[in-house]
This record gives structure tokens, C-alpha cells and sequence, in this order.
């Protein structure tokens, strides 16, 4: 049975119990009441004796301590924040402080970071080990995800408990000893003119204008689907939008085969906010998602889901493709970043393929040595 006494030059009540290897142990009770102190040697000795049978479970600790600062007086009792609550109002502050693309961004880490935990996510957020991390991104590589997007997850699952540090939620954040696997990069393939000639043919409706748009814009998936009139100009023959992911203004001057094809959906007698109102509101991801939809497009117009060098590809393929056709046609690259809205030049240089062709002219125009 735990017993408590004074040292002498203490103020506090000592509690003296049998520690779980079965020694006797002596720690101080932070007390100076003797009522308080007897409480607190008794919670010491109840979780001893579990530990000491091999019964202390994660809760039945979290609980002891709980009542211990509770008997402890001043009504404070241990914050036990779990993990879902934290990473849930982390993401809603997000929402709350930051761009809507931001929000967007985060929210899929989040969900698939909870999901992975299981009925963990419901534990306090102290309980989250390293080990926990590392599982959710092997498996995110696993799946054959980018790198880039792995790093994505990475980084924002450590902000999230770098804010629950801060907040004195948790003493160390344990996603730092995590490190992002060495994940080969693919590059995105692009498809080439006469793919996108097949594309459009097989297009019907509003996903022809939609393989249009990303065409001649290089505009991502969700910025295209979601154009809206009042940024279509067709006398300055402009497209203006604020990018979802960014939230940056920008505008492309359209092309004249895209200008032509916007000037046979104009007049309409009941105008929509929307270019591609049915579009407009169908998710980008998902089973049913648009880029799901546009795979399948893609079978159907008998375009290969891999460019003859092996990359994958997708929508976002139009957006690599029009930033190198502009390479290759020789367009300063501060050009080039103006029209798709990179705002990194080592970004931008990810989406640029030049073509065998450009390199040996650039090449070629190297003075000749003569002997």
C-alpha cells in the first residue's frame, strides 16, 4: 500500500509505492496537503500495480492520469485531445485562414491519414507514434503515388502536429522522424496533335468543349470544368478565371480554333453562370469524378493511357502539353509562366518537354570550330 511522508527541507509530500519491476520507488506528490498527497501515492500505486500485471492499457493510463490532476485540485483535468478532433479543426482553420485551394488540398491528406489509423484516430493525439505516420505513407507509395504528391501528404500531416506542439497538445512532433521515400518520378506524358484531334472527335457535348479548353488553355481539370461566362471575352477573344488552386487572376488569350468553337455556344437563349453548367458541379475525383470520366474518354477515342516513352497520362497532360508545344515554338519561358501561372520556375521547368528536334536546332546554333 503506497504511504506518503515528508523530507525534511520539502515542502511536498513524498509517495512511496512498489514501481512495476517490484522496487520499492519514491516520487514527490506535488502536493503539500496530506489529503491531496494520499490521493495522488494512491493513483501511483493503482497504475503500478497494473503495469505490473501487464493490465495498464493505453486508456486505463490516460484515465489515471486524469484523475489524478483532477484529485489533485483546481478542477484542471489532463487535455486529451484526440487525433481526429485535432486534425479536423486544424483542416477547419485552413478553410477559415487560407484559400479555398488550400482547403482542397489538405482535405484528402486528412481524410486518408484518419482512415488509416482506424479506430487510433479516436485516441488522444499524444498516443499517435511515428509508426503511425510511416504506415500511411508506405502505403500512399504503395498505391504508386508521385513523389511530389507523398511530400504533399508528408508535409502537411507534420504541420498539422507542429500546430498541436505549439498549442502544448503534444510535447514533440513524431511525423519529423518520418522521411519521405525515395519514390521514382514519373513524368507526365502529353498527347500529341493528332491524339488531340482524336479526343475531340470522340468528345461529345460539353466534354468536347471541356478537351478544348484544356487544350488551348492549359488550364487544370477543375478550371476548365468550372468556367464561367462573365470570364469569356469573345471581342477581346480573352479567357479570365481565378485559379482554384492559387487563387491568382489570370488571363489567356484564347486561340482561333477555341475562339471559333466558343462563338457557336454564345447566344443562347437561357444563359448559365457556367460554360459547362453540367460539368460545373460534378467532382473532380471519385469513382464517378471527372477524371475517372476523362480515362474513359480516352479508351474510347483509342488514346493509350501512356505516352510511347512510358508516362502516364491524363487531363492534366494538356496542361504539360501546352506549356511545351510553347517551348518548343521557342516562347521565353517568363511567357510561358504568365500563361499557365507558375509562380516557380523550377515547377514550370517539370511541365516543359522539348521535343528531340528543338534541342538540335538550339544545338545546332552553337558557332562551328574550325581546325
Amino acid at each position: 500500500m503506497a504511504s506518503i511522508h515528508k523530507r525534511e527541507q520539502s515542502r511536498y509530500y513524498t509517495a512511496a509505492f512498489y514501481g512495476p519491476d517490484g522496487r520499492r520507488m519514491q516520487v514527490s506528490t506535488k502536493q503539500t496537503d496530506k489529503r491531496l498527497a494520499q490521493a495522488a501515492a494512491a493513483e501511483f500505486e493503482r497504475a503500478s500495480r497494473l503495469a505490473r500485471h501487464g493490465e495498464l492499457a493505453e486508456a486505463q493510463a490516460w484515465k489515471i492520469i486524469s484523475d489524478l490532476m483532477a484529485r489533485a485540485g483546481g478542477g484542471e483535468t489532463l487535455r486529451t485531445v484526440t487525433t481526429e478532433n485535432h486534425f479536423r479543426q486544424w483542416l477547419a482553420g485552413k478553410e477559415t485562414n487560407r484559400s479555398a485551394g488550400t482547403a482542397r488540398r489538405y482535405g484528402p491528406v486528412v481524410d486518408g491519414f484518419l482512415a488509416s489509423l482506424g479506430p487510433r484516430a479516436t485516441k488522444p493525439l499524444a498516443a499517435l507514434a511515428a509508426a503511425d505516420v510511416e504506415r500511411y505513407v508506405t502505403a500512399l507509395v504503395q498505391r504508386g503515388l508521385s513523389g511530389r504528391t507523398v511530400g504533399l501528404h508528408v508535409a502537411a500531416i507534420r504541420t498539422a502536429l507542429n500546430s498541436a506542439r505549439r498549442q502544448g497538445i503534444i510535447p514533440t512532433n513524431v511525423a519529423e522522424a518520418v522521411e519521405r521515400p525515395a519514390v521514382l518520378e514519373r513524368t507526365k506524358g502529353t498527347f500529341t496533335d493528332p491524339e488531340v484531334a482524336m479526343l475531340v472527335a470522340a468528345a461529345e457535348g460539353e466534354w468536347r468543349t471541356l478537351v478544348l479548353v484544356g487544350n488551348f488553355t492549359g488550364l487544370r481539370l477543375g478550371d476548365c470544368a468550372k468556367l464561367e461566362w462573365r470570364g469569356v471575352d469573345l471581342t477581346a477573344g480573352t479567357i479570365s478565371i481565378v485559379m482554384q488552386k492559387t487563387s491568382k487572376p489570370i488571363t489567356i488569350p484564347m486561340h482561333p480554333s477555341l475562339l471559333a468553337h466558343f462563338e457557336t455556344l454564345a447566344g443562347t437563349d437561357a444563359p448559365e453562370p457556367f460554360v459547362l453548367p453540367m460539368l460545373a458541379h460534378k467532382n473532380h475525383g471519385g469513382r464517378m469524378g471527372l477524371s475517372r470520366s476523362f480515362l474513359g474518354l480516352m479508351r474510347k477515342a483509342g488514346v493509350a493511357a501512356e505516352d510511347i516513352k512510358g508516362n502516364k497520362r491524363s487531363f492534366h497532360s494538356f496542361r504539360h502539353g501546352f506549356t511545351s508545344r510553347l517551348a518548343n515554338a521557342g516562347i521565353a519561358p517568363e511567357l510561358r509562366m504568365r500563361l499557365t501561372g507558375h509562380q516557380s520556375a523550377a515547377i514550370h521547368q517539370g511541365y516543359t518537354h522539348l521535343e528531340l528536334e528543338t534541342l538540335r536546332g538550339a544545338v545546332g546554333k552553337l558557332a562551328s570550330l574550325t581546325t
